[in-house]
């Protein structure tokens, strides 16, 4: 049984780039390939594909809105996570920061793009020492929709913002 909707799915890809719509088809295809009767310890494999698909994400709709530079965009040293951290928004570089100064919902939104971050990347990739980290097939269905939801909230906040994002572009020249 799929949690996720097929539509949510469907819904995301129109945001992504091909690369990214092929990390979420392998996602919908482990999904339905593997039984909730399975015994697995860790289900945080189903996120990790879009994890990555949602970094990538990120990193194109920081470009679009004009917050982050082409050279950003390009560099091996850019790190979505320290750009997008509420508690460095008060340094230059906070992509969370700069995306609460472009629009009057864009702190709401840098919000719901970092806690899918921290709940949908962060504590699939890391290791917390004392902490349980394994997710439950249920526990990592809601961080795929958490990260689905997110893109989707931040490409309707391009479609519905053009003109602010043109200018917040023009005005960061």
């Amino acid at each position: 049984m799929i949690m996720s909707s097929p539509q949510l799915f469907e819904e995301t890809k129109r945001f992504l780039t091909p690369l990214q719509q092929n990390l979420l088809t392998d996602v919908e295809t482990i999904l339905k390939k593997i039984n909730s009767e399975d015994q697995i310890y860790d289900y945080a494999f189903f996120v990790a594909p879009i994890a990555k698909a949602y970094e990538g994400f990120l990193k194109d709709f920081f470009l679009k809105i004009g917050i982050i530079s082409d050279n950003e965009y390009e560099s091996d040293r850019f790190r979505v996570g320290k750009t997008l951290n509420p508690s460095l928004r008060y340094k230059r570089f906070s992509v969370f920061q700069k995306l609460s100064d472009i629009h009057q919902d864009g702190e709401e939104l840098a919000e719901s793009l970092w806690d899918a971050w921290k709940f949908g990347r962060n504590e699939i990739f890391h290791f917390f020492p004392n902490i349980s980290q394994n997710l439950s097939r249920n526990e990592a269905e809601d961080r795929i929709d958490l990260l689905l939801k997110a893109m989707i909230k931040a490409g309707e906040f391009l479609i519905n913002n053009k003109e602010i994002i043109r200018r917040s572009r023009l005005d960061s020249r």
